[in-house]
């Protein structure tokens, strides 16, 4: 019972630093994006905010094997959130009197943020399987998703608001309070962990480990090759397109890009409170959940893509986030039972390297073909995407159904 106890403690203590580390994360992004404009008057510099996040974020999880063979999970989590934590507070000092001459300074520690948080993903994330019962996998992973989504529902808009009301440096030591708090959190959790690092592998073999694993295994093949063809597709989703699409499309104003996109949050956060209430059904249908998700998103893209009426691309915006919130639960609990712990971390890091070089790609194609042939033909191209990947699905369906066996390696 005590073991339990403690468990079941390390997980809120998990929870609660990820709520307060993401809520960090938004409003430090907010704040820093109108301090560079303010000084600068430039949009370009804005836009490399994202840009440097993007790419520090793909470095670090190439990397991340590396770290991951050498410390436990819970000391990448803990020492990398107090890294983050520091390198705010330089921000906020460097921040207060923010000028052209300083912004390399700026980029390079916003590169450092962004290349702790890719070490610090994989480890929270492999970590879940240790701290809650993998029969309540399923649950577990869509209470964390519903968290995801009330943070991104709340902290872009209240961020706003309080940027405007309090100034950009009282918002900053806001962030600095909550990346504090989280860092507090992520110390105080115990995963009971007895395995050691490894340490006495090459440096090659290490980082080429978690890919082995995918590939290995063809069911993770499979999942991460629908997940390439889809995060293509979902390059859609930036904003500069959805921008585009609200005016060219729709023929609407500013507030209904706010209005789809809140719509589509929305969505999300209502599907992850239904696949916690229906988990166990979930749970014994994982590789059905991704197929069948995969199915839905392709005529809700070709919908979306195709409608001119303002009212019924909101719903369709909101019911897109049913089926994405439905397949990304399954997908993350189909691989926190394919590996453990330092293992379970290097899938994770090769399969966020993926994602973020796809999405990266996907984000400067579809910004082409949108500027080139029109928003309406990049929705068809994302709705060929989904097609694709379900495609993949259906020829290899004995192997995406296939049960994972409790046993992970």
């Amino acid at each position: 019972m005590s073991i339990f106890v403690r468990k079941e403690t390390s997980f809120r203590f998990l929870w609660c630093g990820q709520i307060f580390a993401n809520l960090g994360d938004i409003l430090y992004v907010v704040c820093l994006i109108k301090l560079i404009f303010d000084a600068t008057g430039s949009v370009t510099y804005m836009s490399l905010v994202p840009f440097f996040n993007t790419i520090s974020a793909l470095i670090s999880g190439l990397l991340a094997p590396l770290i991951i063979n050498k410390f436990k999970l819970k000391s990448i989590l803990s020492y990398s959130q107090t890294g983050k934590t520091v390198l705010l507070l330089l921000l906020f000092f460097g921040g207060a009197t923010i000028g052209e001459e300083r912004l390399v300074l700026i980029y390079i520690l916003i590169c450092l943020i962004s290349f702790l948080d890719g070490w610090a993903s994989p480890a929270r994330n492999a970590l879940i399987p240790n701290l809650v019962d993998e029969s309540k996998l399923v649950k577990t992973n869509s209470l964390l998703s519903i968290s995801d989504q009330i943070v991104q529902l709340i902290a872009w808009p209240i961020g706003s608001i309080l940027l405007v009301l309090a100034g950009s440096i009282n918002i900053l030591w806001l962030a600095f309070l909550l990346f504090l708090l989280s860092t507090v959190f992520m110390w105080l959790i115990s995963d009971g962990s007895k395995q050691l690092p490894y340490g006495n592998e090459l440096h090659m073999d290490v980082l080429k480990e978690g890919w082995a694993i995918i590939w290995k295994s063809k069911q993770l093949r499979i999942i991460s090759l629908m997940n390439i063809l889809e995060t293509f597709a979902n390059g859609v989703w930036i904003a500069a397109i959805l921008f585009v699409y609200v005016s060219e499309a729709l023929n609407k104003g500013e507030s209904w890009w706010g209005f789809i996109n809140g719509s589509f949050f929305g969505g999300m956060l209502f599907g992850g409170l239904l696949i916690y209430r229906f988990s166990s059904l979930i749970e014994r249908n994982l590789g059905k959940t991704i197929f069948w998700s995969t199915f839905i998103l392709i005529v809700l893209t070709f919908l979306f893509g195709t409608t001119s009426i303002p009212w019924f691309a909101l719903v369709v915006s909101f019911l897109f986030g049913l089926p994405q919130m439905a397949r990304d639960i399954a997908e993350t609990t189909i691989i926190q039972k394919s590996a453990r712990e330092q293992l379970l971390a290097k899938v994770y890091s090769a399969r966020g390297t993926l994602i973020f070089a796809a999405f990266g790609f996907s984000s400067l194609v579809m910004g082409w073909i949108t500027e080139k042939f029109g928003v309406r033909v990049t929705f068809l191209v994302a709705t060929m995407f989904f097609l694709v990947s379900f495609i993949v699905a259906f020829i290899n369906k004995s192997a995406l159904f296939v049960e994972i066996e409790k046993k992970r390696v």
